[in-house]
């Protein structure tokens, strides 16, 4: 990652540096400052074990694939309800089921995060969603 782009601190600027990136020329440092902007917004989101702060950074990372396709900024409303009641990890293995998760692979890949995906989450950590079915 560039050295601009880690020293952000903030999800919001780094927004804004992404926009300022693209307009002069910089596409590889705007998709950075979105990464960092995921990081960023997952960080700051209070988690108890390394599984469920990668399933939050899975949302986030959907959040920002969602908006790329819109064109706009869009929130996964449904997703984060689904986190507050049951948490990140149920709320994932819901997406992954319903297969909403799958609709915005080629956004992710676009926004260079195919590794923040729901099913990576998966991938990465079973006995997390075992736990789940027990």
């Amino acid at each position: 990652m560039h050295e601009l782009v880690t020293r952000i601190k903030d999800p919001g600027l780094c927004y804004v540096f992404a926009k300022n990136a693209t307009r002069r020329g910089h596409p590889e440092l705007a998709l950075q400052a979105y990464r960092r902007a995921v990081d960023l917004r997952a960080e700051s989101h209070p988690t108890a074990v390394e599984a469920e702060r990668a399933a939050v950074r899975a949302i986030y990372a959907y959040e920002e694939a969602l908006g790329y396709m819109k064109g706009k900024r869009t929130r996964a409303t449904g997703t984060w309800q689904l986190a507050r009641r049951h948490g990140p990890m149920a709320a994932v293995k819901k997406r992954l089921d319903s297969g909403d998760g799958n609709a915005v692979v080629p956004a992710l890949k676009a926004l260079g995060m195919e590794d923040y995906s729901f099913a990576v989450v998966l991938k990465d950590y079973p006995e997390a969603f075992d736990a789940l079915a027990a």
